[in-house]
């Protein structure tokens, strides 16, 4: 249940059971003073009857009847009884002399209301009956009776009427409390728990299989979901920081060696005036080399951080998939026959495509030569261009086939696959990240390159809302495929 629906059900709820429990105290306290009455009338009524007998005599209802000498032995502390006549004049009271009893008089619409009832009052009973002296009216009595017993018990009612008042706001409070502590206090203090271990820098609890559906749990989530972001955020910085602090290291590490090759052929040609001409124009080649290679790497770092940035754009253009790259694999043929290797290439799709032509020339131009350096001599390069629902060629390898299908669905994918040792599983997706180079064992190096070729081909694909991946095994070597959405 939503909080506020919660709150405003246990409000109605506090209003209402005080109200429901008054009128239940006070209906049932009508109903035992009622049975009370009833059960004190009939233990009682004995001590009516003798009176009534001796009130019903005519002759009492005189004023200063000689009869009246016999009426005080039947008052008693809880028996008093009035006498009047049918005027309504007062003629004997249990409750004073003769004289100073007599002579009040009652108004006949008091004096004849009630005949014949008991009226049961907080303290009394009382009973009032005619007197007939052959018939007609000689008077009227009014006998009253205290209910000594119910006064006796009073103060017992009273000390459990307000006990059981007092239990009742008591285990009211107590649940309203509790209820407010469930709902409120508790997931507010695992709130205040989890902000403060968060600021810390502690980690955060597990999740919890309870999940509420109240507002509170809402908040809870949306804070758990929060601090998950801000930590991802905060180990994607740290990630890029070390990335930065990386590639800062390993460029300068790799402009020192052209940068001292400069320096040693720039003083040998400045200190050395004997040198022969063709020797100096070698030296001037070999600065000219090193030059053009620093160049390079600093552009492809220039590269690798524009397509890293959430800011840069790609100028994308529709191109007809067929002719584009029919055009781009194409212009690869006369590097594989002059290197002397085998290169089969296989263009298989009808669909549009948004791309940016230059860098996605890149994106191959990566792939190429990667696969080229790592091809031994007289090897076999494959590239292809499938889309989602043409076969694969069959010079890939054929256990791919379980793996590509889901990869590629709805989109095409462009392989680039050639001979050479199999690159460790650990290593694939390692590779991609820049200044990461698979190790060839039987050369005891690196492989060459910048080392940020195969980053800034993958971000070349993300940027166009696909993806890369690579799979490699000893029998058909390593296969780098990018996948591409199809219009």
């Amino acid at each position: 249940m939503k909080l506020k629906y919660w709150l405003m059900l246990a409000f109605l709820i506090v209003m209402l059971l005080p109200v429901a429990a008054g009128w239940a105290l006070f209906s049932l306290y009508n109903y035992y003073e009622s049975q009370r009455a009833v059960a004190e009338y009939v233990e009682l009524s004995g001590r009516f009857a003798p009176i009534e007998k001796a009130l019903d005599n005519p002759e009492l209802y005189q004023l200063q009847s000689p009869e009246h000498q016999i009426l005080p032995e039947l008052a008693s502390e809880q028996v008093s009884f009035n006498l009047y006549l049918p005027s309504g004049i007062r003629v004997y009271s249990s409750g004073g002399d003769t004289w100073s009893s007599s002579g009040y008089t009652v108004r006949s619409s008091e004096l004849y209301r009630n005949l014949y009832n008991l009226q049961i009052r907080h303290r009394t009973f009382s009973l009032k009956k005619p007197v007939w002296n052959h018939g007609e009216l000689a008077g009227i009595y009014e006998i009253t009776m205290l209910r000594q017993d119910w006064l006796e018990g009073i103060s017992i009612r009273t000390t459990w009427v307000v006990g059981g008042a007092v239990l009742f706001f008591v285990l009211l409070y107590g649940t309203v409390l509790w209820l407010l502590s469930r709902k409120l206090f508790f997931p507010m203090r695992a709130l205040m728990n989890r902000m403060h271990a968060f600021a810390r820098g502690e980690q955060p609890d597990v999740v919890r299989a309870n999940i509420r559906n109240d507002e509170m749990g809402t908040l809870l989530q949306q804070f758990d979901a929060m601090q998950q972001t801000v930590r991802q955020t905060q180990a994607e910085v740290e990630k890029q920081q070390k990335e930065k602090e990386m590639i800062v290291a390993s460029l300068s590490h790799d402009l020192k060696t052209p940068l001292m090759s400069i320096s040693a052929y720039a003083e040998a040609i400045s200190m050395d005036n004997r040198s022969e001409r063709l020797e100096r124009q070698e030296y001037k080649d070999v600065i000219a080399r090193n030059v053009e290679r620093m160049k390079q790497m600093i552009g492809e770092l220039e590269m690798y951080t524009a397509l890293g940035s959430s800011d840069s754009e790609l100028a994308m253009v529709e191109v007809e998939g067929e002719e584009f790259f029919e055009m781009l694999l194409g212009s690869y043929g006369g590097l594989a026959e002059r290197d002397h290797y085998n290169m089969q290439v296989s263009v298989r799709t009808n669909h549009l495509y948004r791309i940016h032509p230059e860098s996605l020339m890149r994106l191959t131009d990566n792939l190429v030569h990667n696969a080229l350096r790592y091809t031994p001599p007289e090897g076999r390069i494959g590239l292809a261009v499938i889309d989602s629902v043409e076969e694969l060629p069959e010079w890939m390898n054929p256990l791919l086939g379980a793996e590509l299908d889901p990869y590629r669905t709805g989109a095409t994918i462009m392989v680039v696959q050639n001979e050479g040792p199999a690159i460790p599983p650990e290593q694939l997706e390692r590779i991609f990240e820049p200044y990461v180079q698979y190790h060839k064992q039987e050369r005891h190096g690196f492989a060459g390159g910048s080392g940020l070729g195969l980053s800034i081909a993958r971000r070349i694909a993300l940027k166009h809302g696909g993806d890369m991946r690579m799979w490699s095994s000893e029998q058909y070597g390593t296969a780098a495929v990018c996948r591409l959405p199809e219009l």
